[in-house]
């Protein structure tokens, strides 16, 4: 027989190893509840689709479907960019050489031959001795000039990019283009005629620049030249445009052709190139022309260790001049002093 003592130990016994069973058994099912609410939460969205749709069948109300049910992990743009053909870029001056008569050489230099007349003709009796007029002859050389310029690319930006070709092709020939005329407007400065005011000489009240050039086109038709263009910077002719009489009128709207290009018929050129307060009138035919040694072209080809960096060089050469044939064929001035040179004192 078991004293009480011996019994209430085996009691607390098996109640310390009923506890630990039970809370074995209540793990267990919790972890099998969480293991089936799992497998369940991840079921397809489409199979719980189509398993409500199949059981809405026949039923007149409507299967709604939750926002809820669907999430993104997306990131980024989801709807592609539409992405405009070509690199938009600055523009470049207008080439200078268009408004001057072209010519060819194959030679590095270009002499020009020109003449100045000593005319002594005059009505003689008849039998008496006739004068004598001689001509002078001066021989001037104009050398061939190089220009170029390089810069290299990446052959991924050659193969990905829409529109690189085009663009690189502009880039380097408009960058060319703005060093020529650079060097236009230095032959024009180094075989120019100066402004002269000749009869009008303070002989004009409130003069501006329309006058001015009205001048210098007399100027070089008292010598019988032809002026063909203008030469000028873009803020002067708007300067002129908005000149205005004592009336707050216009004056463009009364001299020459209303401004529209040209002055007295003869074409107004803007052009950054010219120095702003700068101009020249020119009888382009007779002032000289530009000479194509090479014609300005563009090549992309491999240099030094472009190869083994996936680069291209990008060339752009020309070489040519400007021989000047007639330095009388162009007037230059300066608006401010030429002004002056015409007030009236």
């Amino acid at each position: 027989m078991l004293n009480d003592t011996t019994k209430k130990a085996l009691d607390e016994i098996a109640q310390v190893v009923d506890d630990k069973i039970n809370t074995r058994i209540d793990a267990m099912e919790m972890e099998a509840k969480k293991s089936a609410f799992s497998n369940k939460s991840q079921t397809n969205v489409q199979d719980f689709i189509r398993k409500g749709l199949s059981q809405n069948k026949g039923n007149a109300q409507k299967f709604e479907i939750k926002a809820e049910l669907f999430t993104s992990e997306a990131t980024g743009s989801i709807v592609a960019p539409d992405y405009v053909n070509g690199i938009k870029s600055s523009p470049f001056e207008s080439d200078l050489r268009t408004f001057l008569p072209q010519s060819t050489t194959e030679s590095n230099t270009v002499i020009v031959n020109s003449a100045v007349l000593t005319n002594n003709a005059a009505a003689v009796a008849e039998g008496a001795t006739k004068p004598t007029s001689t001509n002078a002859l001066t021989a001037t050389s104009f050398t061939v000039g190089k220009f170029a310029h390089s810069f290299t690319v990446s052959t991924e930006f050659l193969n990905d990019v829409n529109g690189a070709s085009q663009y690189i092709t502009n880039q380097i020939t408009g960058g060319l283009i703005e060093v020529l005329n650079d060097n236009i407007i230095t032959q024009i400065l180094a075989n120019d005629t100066a402004f002269s005011a000749g009869n009008f000489a303070n002989a004009i009240e409130s003069a501006n620049e329309f006058d001015v050039l009205m001048v210098a086109i007399n100027q070089l038709r008292l010598g019988n030249y032809n002026p063909s263009i203008i030469l000028v910077n873009p803020d002067d002719y708007v300067k002129m445009s908005l000149l205005k009489d004592a009336n707050n009128s216009y004056l463009r709207g009364t001299t020459g052709s209303s401004l529209g290009a040209s002055i007295e018929g003869v074409s107004i050129v803007q052009s950054s190139a010219i120095t702003s307060g700068d101009y020249h009138v020119i009888d382009a035919g007779r002032f000289g022309a530009w000479y194509n040694r090479e014609s300005l072209r563009v090549e992309i080809g491999e240099s030094g260790t472009d190869f083994i960096e996936n680069q291209k060089t990008v060339l752009c050469e020309s070489r040519g001049v400007l021989a000047v044939m007639d330095s009388a064929a162009a007037v230059t001035g300066d608006f401010t002093t030429d002004k002056a040179s015409l007030e009236t004192s």
